[in-house]
């Protein structure tokens, strides 16, 4: 490749990069993300495969993937299960305790391709680790730059995600506050509780809403995970979720049904249908 075309391909592979990085800006939560970042950098970083792993007190587990993920499998590029720190190759460790890039050397089992490994971080820690497999020359500052973009975003909606939360418990409160006769606090549709409280004022006769309309749209994301038989820790893990606010959206589900424990609640929405 003589000098023009290399230039020429460097165009080409920071405007592949900017086009990622808006679609990246688009995605309106933590969960979106998650779900999109691993073929946005397929994309962004001219990969062939990309794996997106989370590093949590001390342990570092795979969670997404795409591209030719087959990859990703030879000489166990990528962990099938989670790994202590202390337990993983010498590169992702020392990627994880540093927060800088390394490249590891084309391998013959990836047929000549590199990985290089990225740092997703937020401000003060390390959040994850970005494989990217890709043949020929990879382009480190490409692959950072995707990656610290990919680290703010996860901070920022995380950020946003909370506020929300936090701030709809307050209005919770301040409900309660101005009406001591109120049901006790708790993560609920109030607007949906005023609407019915009126309608059953109004018109003793009319039929009250369905279970699902009780709840606000995390809840109802919760309960569809509870249908499916996942536990507290598999429900945060899939909505990237703190497992304690987890276990509030459930309180608010068993509240809403009116159900006694957590199997009552299942029944109860099954049984209802809605």
């Amino acid at each position: 490749m003589n000098g023009l075309d290399g230039a020429r391909a460097g165009r080409l592979g920071w405007d592949a990069l900017d086009a990622a990085l808006a679609e990246m800006r688009t995605c309106r939560s933590v969960r979106e993300l998650a779900d999109r970042a691993c073929a946005l950098a397929v994309v962004g970083c001219g990969a062939d495969a990309v794996a997106l792993g989370r590093v949590t007190d001390g342990v570092w587990a795979p969670w997404q993937r795409a591209g030719q993920v087959w990859f990703l499998e030879p000489g166990g590029t990528v962990p099938s299960g989670p790994v202590k720190v202390n337990d993983a190759p010498a590169v992702e460790q020392q990627v994880i305790r540093s927060g800088r890039s390394l490249a590891r050397g084309p391998s013959p089992a990836l047929g000549g391709r590199r990985v290089l490994v990225a740092a997703v971080t937020s401000p003060d820690h390390v959040l994850g680790l970005l494989h990217v497999v890709a043949a020929g020359e990879i382009g480190p500052e490409i692959i950072e730059t995707y990656a610290g973009a990919l680290g703010s975003m996860f901070t920022l909606l995380g950020v946003r995600q909370r506020a929300g939360e936090q701030k709809y418990v307050l209005a919770r409160l301040l409900d309660g506050l101005a009406d001591p006769a109120e049901r006790p606090i708790e993560l609920v549709n109030a607007q949906l509780d005023i609407r019915i409280a009126s309608t059953a004022t109004s018109d003793p006769k009319s039929s009250s809403p369905g279970l699902r309309d009780r709840l606000t749209e995390r809840q109802r994301e919760v309960l569809d995970l509870m249908l499916a038989g996942l536990s507290n820790a598999e429900i945060a893990e899939r909505l990237v979720l703190a497992v304690s606010m987890v276990k509030s959206h459930v309180r608010a589900v068993l509240r809403a049904s009116g159900a006694v424990n957590r199997s009552d609640a299942v029944t109860r929405f099954s049984r209802s249908g809605t």
